[in-house]
């Protein structure tokens, strides 16, 4: 155990005042060379992206996001106020400067300088019926279409319709930490069916989750493609989890929003377009554009149902709040931002094959598993916790889990912050979930630090 830093996380948090902002202003003053090129690469006032002589958008190039009150890079600098924090490798938004065509339609809104009600949101609905229409096969009615303000709150609406308070909603895990917030929201309980990992995969454990469907269960989520594994599922498993759902009188509430972000060799298979009917009108969809565009604080998502039944049921709990920005922002980039995604999306599956190669030669002891989607990994860290003795140190603080004592540990060591693997639900153990969506260069140094801190233990 040598090597051990003992963490005070409260202590943390306690001196988190007026320093943290010389903290963040301390990173983007140079803290490492991806830092630095990070805080004085592109402008807030710029409309077009550079590209290269061959056409191509340049994704190479760091684009700086320190100091514009950004979760990822801004969000844990306040957390390390002593300046060790560098590397924003956690929070799932890209780093990369958005779709000029999403800037254009910005830039060309707010010339007008009234921002009164909205008179219709017609031209996102047929972005979002033309989008899924010619990448994903997918012929909606477009009456069947909700535009939300996001996939939270269409969600919490659809588990406060069909799950009564003080019953559960199932999770295959490792899954995303935010159902678990949402379950909350809505005041129901959640259970967590673990995932079996075999062959480099994460596969159902059918028995268990059939186990799981008990009569106070009433909807699960399924995550496709699945945060944070990274699996795209089939639509053989999509058919098999649907059926059993239908003979155990479980809503299946499908979250698709890493859809787009699929990984060449895979496909992402709508639970909507699944060859049942049955199994179909026994789900809602709910989707956005927020990871393909990145355009989280734009607002803007929509769920739909092939079952007017269940669609006017959960549109009963729903309200969307929408902005015109928003709806601007996402109506244009369904419009005009398909080149650019594409490339972003091979730029992102490039990253994913940099990150398995990095951790077979430089961090053997760190297990990586293969994504087939999204734009996160989740790598196994257990050999390293063992060895500086995590689980022990979180006992000693008495509120940490290992993976969150580690969280604190590496970023200590080597200035990267990643999510704990514990916050993922069962099977999270031992894991934390790095963000491969940034500049090659940042994504270098970053892998680059972690190693050397690995290799210090």
């Amino acid at each position: 155990m040598s090597g051990i830093v003992r963490l005070d996380r409260r202590a943390f948090m306690r001196n988190a005042g007026a320093t943290a902002i010389a903290g963040a202003a301390g990173l983007a003053g140079g803290a490492s060379p991806a830092a630095a090129a990070q805080s004085s690469a592109g402008s807030a006032g710029s409309i077009s992206i550079p590209r290269l002589p061959d056409g191509r958008y340049d994704f190479d190039t760091p684009y700086n996001r320190v100091g514009t009150d950004c979760s990822r890079w801004d969000s844990p600098a306040l957390r390390y106020p002593e300046g060790v924090f560098k590397y924003g490798m956690g929070v799932a938004s890209m780093d990369f400067e958005c779709a000029p065509c999403i800037t254009e339609a910005l830039h060309e809104r707010i010339r007008h300088h009234n921002w009164g009600y909205l008179s219709t949101t017609e031209p996102l609905r047929e972005g979002i019926l033309k989008w899924n229409g010619e990448r994903h096969g997918l012929d909606l009615d477009p009456a069947s279409i909700v535009i939300s303000d996001g996939v939270y709150p269409g969600v919490i609406a659809a588990l406060r319709t069909f799950v009564p308070i003080g019953n559960k909603v199932l999770l295959t895990t490792p899954a995303y930490s935010g159902f678990y917030g949402m379950a909350r929201g809505a005041r129901v309980d959640t259970v967590d069916s673990p995932m079996l990992y075999r062959n480099g995969r994460y596969e159902i454990d059918w028995d268990d989750l059939e186990s799981k469907m008990t009569a106070d269960v009433r909807a699960i989520i399924v995550c496709n493609p699945q945060n944070p594994t990274g699996n795209v599922w089939t639509e053989e498993e999509l058919l098999r989890i649907g059926r059993l759902a239908l003979e155990h009188e479980v809503v299946v509430l499908a979250d698709e929003i890493h859809s787009d972000v699929i990984r060449a060799g895979h496909r992402y298979t709508p639970f909507a377009s699944v060859p049942d009917e049955a199994v179909v009108n026994n789900s809602v969809t709910f989707n956005a554009i927020s990871k393909t565009f990145n355009l989280a604080a734009m607002k803007n998502a929509y769920y739909y149902s092939r079952s007017p039944t269940l669609l006017a049921r959960v549109n009963q709990f729903h309200r969307a709040e929408l902005s015109t920005l928003g709806v601007v922002a996402n109506t244009a980039a369904y419009r005009d931002g398909a080149e650019w995604f594409d490339q972003a999306n091979a730029y992102m599956d490039d990253n994913h094959t940099f990150v398995e190669s990095f951790v077979a030669q430089h961090m053997p002891d760190v297990g990586y598993t293969r994504n087939e989607g999204t734009f996160m990994t989740f790598l196994d860290f257990s050999k390293v916790m063992e060895r500086i003795g995590a689980a022990e140190e979180a006992a000693a603080q008495g509120d940490d889990t290992a993976e969150e004592y580690f969280q604190d540990w590496l970023t200590h060591q080597s200035g990267v912050y990643l999510n704990p693997g514990s916050i993922y639900g069962s099977g999270g153990e031992g894991h934390m979930r790095m963000n491969v969506a940034s500049s090659r260069r940042v994504l270098r140094e970053a892998c680059e630090a972690m190693a050397a801190a690995v290799r210090s233990v």
